[in-house]
């Protein structure tokens, strides 16, 4: 059906063939599974990311460059601006 002049056209005996046709389904699935695995990270680090002063509080006061007091306090001020 649709064949046109010479073969050519839009029919299942066209020059691309099914496994052109497979291909080009397969090309398209892998370009969507790079976008969603680029979406998720940078969605993982845009999470990271928001909470980082809050972090660099945890790991300060962690590895003592801080005392309880001190720690505590800071802590209040960035839940403030939160």
């Amino acid at each position: 059906m649709f064949c046109g002049f010479g073969g050519y056209g839009y029919s299942s005996l066209s020059s691309i063939g099914l496994g052109g046709m497979f291909l080009a389904m397969g090309f398209r699935m892998l370009i969507f599974i790079v976008l969603i695995i680029l979406a998720v990270k940078l969605f993982r680090n845009y999470t990271n990311k928001s909470n980082d002063p809050m972090r660099i509080l945890n790991e300060k006061f962690a590895s003592g460059e801080m005392n309880q007091e001190e720690y505590l306090k800071r802590k209040a001020i960035l839940s403030e601006k939160n």
